[in-house]
């Protein structure tokens, strides 16, 4: 947060001048400045300049007008685990409960804005790209801030949004077809009044001071693990709030599945996103209101622990009167692998989910009852094969996750074979972030650290989201990791590593592979004997006995955890003023096989470390085997694995089941299909 001052204080100070800046604008870039000084620019968007010099004054002027000068405005409020800011918070008293009230607002300059015939929540307001409503972009805000905070996880009614363009009149007149709540009104020019009057319908005039502390120090709900997510598809609210370039997706897909049976060319969605950039929530609900509306939708990956993890879920989250083998045959019917569809008729399936479609193969290999020897004769790549099984396939994918020399899913991949398939290619981007605490800072220093952007790493500078720390052994990182868990509420976390050491091959999977010095560990159980006390291969990142087991990149991709620890092994070491990759140090058949390039080996070692790095919500604990990089990350990363006990705040997850703050919106979401 940037700013929190009463609407009183703040008055003074957003009286503009005739040339320059307000006092307020003047004041809220240098806070910027400092907040963000470690940047080669830290200077605030210039769009962001203008909005608090000429969009702030009048939220501060409405305010004062109807009394309202005690109340406390949160400017630039950030939002809990993801990289966006509320414009401002209003916090007060609501005037008949005395409760705490918060009104958020989101602020555009907009002076024309037209809806986009394709897509009821993208508007076209003059800019390169389409925009979301801002009535939807502030009601996402609200419903995030309320399955994230802790004051309105239980009270959901002490919150609602406003989306003000104070200067637009006819000329946005589209915009309010869209259906409003609670937690979204319009208000422009032409409806200042309504505006004052909403504020003072919401806030009491009385010192906000309470609610604000409330609020500032609130705990948080984590967000639920991908697999939570995944065991909720069958609920009739929301289990994610989509932000921005999700929700656009989101509502734009749908509009492609509306349109399917009678459009002409065939379309293939390409969804583009790092890690934690909210694929997961976007294939939740996907999942979740297709189904609600009857449609046929499969989701598909070439994971097998991700998709046998979903099918347990699935199997295990049955309703009482729903048999295990019904059950069992409905979850490998709605999840399925990428391999399972080169026999299916053309379009046989209304929507394909393909996720993780970084992990698509050349060819489609498998046991003849899961590929017929007659689909692999024929020799179709096996993007083909689902781009031609769906009416509407939708390929979520991260260009730097490829874990295998035949894994070819990317980008530019998919956009070619779905114009050979004669189709036509969507393609959208999901920039966010809603993992490592919002942190994107994190998630650029991951790629710089590992090359794939640049080959000079930068240190890491704490930005109070993500936890960044090396460990002077991995006795150190285990201690420290195994201290984290018993002090935080509902807090797991998993210890991982490069694929250095050779994977033997017991049912019992406890032979300690993994041996650093005095520190002896083994790989994850690859098919424990029953009553072994260990979890299988599938099992290893969502059960709590997989830790004190070293997971590799094929049993952590897909998953998160709270804490991660990794090895990086001998295979990417730091010579010569760069990280350098050493294929000989892998016991990975697919990057030391004799058909696999330098090249090829090269980015695939970069490519697991990259996923190792990015599994962590909250921190990470790093060692190098090798002395050398040991000592260069000794000079990129100052924190150490000490013991726990400088934290000020536990983060508490998001508690099971359904979440109050879901049924405004529930209705919402119900799509018409014709």
């Amino acid at each position: 947060m940037l700013l929190r001052k009463t609407a009183a204080a703040l008055s003074p100070l957003a009286v503009r001048p005739a040339v320059g800046h307000s006092a307020l604008t003047n004041l809220l870039i240098e806070r910027h400045r400092d907040k963000h000084r470690e940047r080669k620019n830290p200077d605030p968007d210039p769009g962001l300049v203008a909005s608090w010099d000429n969009s702030l004054p009048y939220v501060v002027e409405a305010l004062i007008a109807e009394g309202l000068g005690q109340v406390e405005l949160l400017i630039e409020f950030p939002m809990p685990g993801m990289d966006e800011t509320a414009d401002a918070i209003v916090a007060g008293r609501h005037p008949l409960t005395k409760e705490p009230s918060y009104v958020v607002i989101e602020l555009k300059q907009w002076r024309r804005a037209v809806v986009s015939p394709d897509n009821p929540v993208a508007v076209d307001a003059g800019y390169r790209s389409l925009k979301l409503h801002p009535v939807r972009q502030v009601q996402r805000y609200c419903e995030y801030l309320i399955q994230h905070l802790a004051p309105l996880r239980e009270h959901a009614d002490r919150v609602a949004g406003a989306a003000l363009l104070h200067n637009a009149r006819s000329e946005v007149e589209e915009l309010f077809a869209l259906e409003r709540n609670g937690l979204g009104h319009l208000f422009t020019t032409d409806s200042m009044d309504f505006f004052r009057a909403f504020l003072s319908h919401r806030l009491a005039p009385v010192p906000g001071s309470w609610p604000a502390d409330l609020l500032c120090q609130a705990d948080e709900y984590q967000p639920i693990s991908s697999r939570d997510a995944f065991s909720r598809v069958g609920s009739p609210h929301p289990v994610f709030a989509l932000q921005k370039e999700q929700e656009l997706v989101f509502q734009e897909t749908f509009e492609i599945i509306k349109k399917a049976s009678t459009a002409g060319r065939k379309k293939v969605i390409i969804i583009q996103g790092g890690p934690g950039s909210g694929k997961t929530a976007l294939a939740v609900e996907l999942l979740r209101v297709l189904k609600q509306a009857g449609k046929q939708v499969v989701h598909a990956s070439g994971s097998h622990a991700f998709t046998q993890n979903l099918r347990d879920t699935a199997v295990k989250m049955r309703p009482r009167r729903v048999r295990y083998a019904a059950a069992l045959d409905q979850a490998q019917q709605d999840y399925r692998f990428f391999n399972q569809f080169g026999a299916l008729e053309e379009n046989a399936v209304q929507v394909l989910i393909a996720d993780e479609a970084h992990r698509l193969r050349n060819r489609s290999r498998g046991r003849p009852n899961v590929v017929p020897p007659w689909v692999y004769r024929r020799g179709w790549p096996q993007a083909d094969e689902l781009i031609k099984a769906a009416q509407v396939p939708i390929f979520l994918l991260d260009d730097w996750q490829s874990l295998g020399p035949d894994e070819v899913g990317s980008t530019d991949y998919l956009r070619q074979r779905a114009e050979e398939c004669g189709c036509e290619p969507v393609i959208r981007k999901l920039p966010g972030m809603f993992r490592a605490g919002g942190s994107a800072r994190f998630r650029d220093w991951v790629t710089e650290l590992l090359g794939l952007q640049t080959v000079t790493p930068r240190p890491w500078e704490a930005d109070g989201k993500m936890e960044v720390r090396l460990a002077d052994s991995p006795q150190a990182m285990e201690t420290y990791l195994e201290k984290r868990v018993k002090e935080e509420f509902e807090s797991d976390a998993r210890v991982t590593a490069g694929f250095c050491w050779e994977w033997e091959k017991p049912q019992d999977g406890m032979r300690l592979e993994v041996q650093i010095d005095a520190w002896h560990r083994p790989w994850n159980a690859r098919n424990p004997r029953r009553g072994s006390g260990l979890p299988n291969t599938t099992q290893w990142a969502t059960d709590p006995r997989g830790f004190g087991q070293v997971g590799c990149i094929y049993t952590a991709q897909n998953f998160e955890f709270d804490w991660s620890g990794v090895i990086i092994g001998p295979d990417l070491v730091w010579h010569e003023g760069k990280f350098i990759t050493d294929r000989t140090k892998s016991h990975d058949d697919g990057v030391c096989g004799k058909s696999v390039s330098e090249e090829q080996a090269d980015r695939l070692i970069r490519n697991a470390y990259y996923v190792l790095l990015t599994r962590a919500r909250r921190g990470v604990v790093i060692y190098a085997y090798d002395t050398t990089t040991q000592n260069k990350l000794r000079e990129l990363i100052t924190g150490t694995a000490e013991l726990p006990g400088d934290r000020t705040r536990r983060k508490r997850r998001q508690p099971p089941r359904s979440s109050p703050s879901s049924t405004a919106t529930a209705e919402q979401l119900a799509i018409e299909f014709d």
